[in-house]
């Protein structure tokens, strides 16, 4: 799997698998079908560990990448209890929703103690951000929704001001998709999925793609093999606000 290597070095598959929002018996079978699929990538929030553990195990450690979502509160004590769920002994990176600075200083203990290699944030706005920056630390990645519809150009220039990784979360966007991609996807041959993650892609970001049957997950992988000219990222461009 292609990497983008976050501040710290630490080197993040550019697609993910989200696991987050499935009811904790869905789980196992959701991640393990992602893996099977050729996800190497895989995020996971409190209740979801032990499931995910239990199809991350059946691979090499090293060769799957686990994000963890956790709240601003009770931070260290989460964090104890997922790294048991999940039958490791360390976390790739870590999201903190609403983060407070005490959270975040239990996390970079964490990271000394070598239980987390990264550490990142979820869902700030640009004022927000920009206060965490100045006043707790830069976090290496920050997930929030980004699409066509909605590219987020403030918070992007404020990653790139600071070296934070964009991780777009919701990559496609809600409902039906504009006719235009549509038919920009037909003029490359892949689906409007392949082509808006193509997209975000050619922007720099990582993306987070939720549970799919299996078919579409292996079709959204299908996204290294060509690049979009400048004149239709322009158009793609233009969608913002549509």
């Amino acid at each position: 799997m292609v990497s983008i290597a976050l501040h710290n070095e630490v080197p993040l598959p550019l697609i993910s698998f989200d696991a987050g929002a499935l009811p904790p018996d869905a789980v196992a079978g959701s991640v393990r079908q992602a893996l099977a699929a050729g996800y190497r990538a895989v995020n996971v929030r409190p209740s979801g560990e032990s499931g995910a553990g239990e199809a991350i195990r059946e691979l090499p450690r090293g060769e799957v990448f686990v994000t963890l979502t956790l709240p601003g509160t009770g931070t260290a004590a989460a964090l104890a209890s997922a790294l048991r769920m999940l039958g490791t002994d360390r976390i790739d990176l870590v999201l903190l929703e609403r983060p407070t600075p005490q959270a975040w200083r239990e996390l970079e203990q964490a990271q000394a103690d070598g239980l987390v290699r990264a550490l990142g944030v979820a869902g700030l706005s640009a004022d927000a951000l920009r206060r965490f920056v100045e006043t707790v630390g830069v976090p290496a990645a920050h997930r929030l929704e980004l699409h066509p519809r909605e590219p987020r150009a403030e918070l992007r220039a404020l990653h790139a001001e600071h070296g934070i990784v964009t991780v777009a979360a919701d990559p496609v966007g809600p409902g039906a998709l504009p006719g235009v991609l549509r038919g920009l996807a037909a003029k490359y041959g892949k689906s409007p999925a392949q082509l808006v993650l193509r997209w975000q892609l050619e922007l720099g970001h990582a993306v987070v793609v939720g549970p799919a049957p299996a078919t579409l997950l292996a079709e959204q992988l299908g996204v290294f093999d060509f690049e979009l000219a400048a004149d239709d990222l322009a158009v793609i461009a233009e969608l913002e606000g549509t």
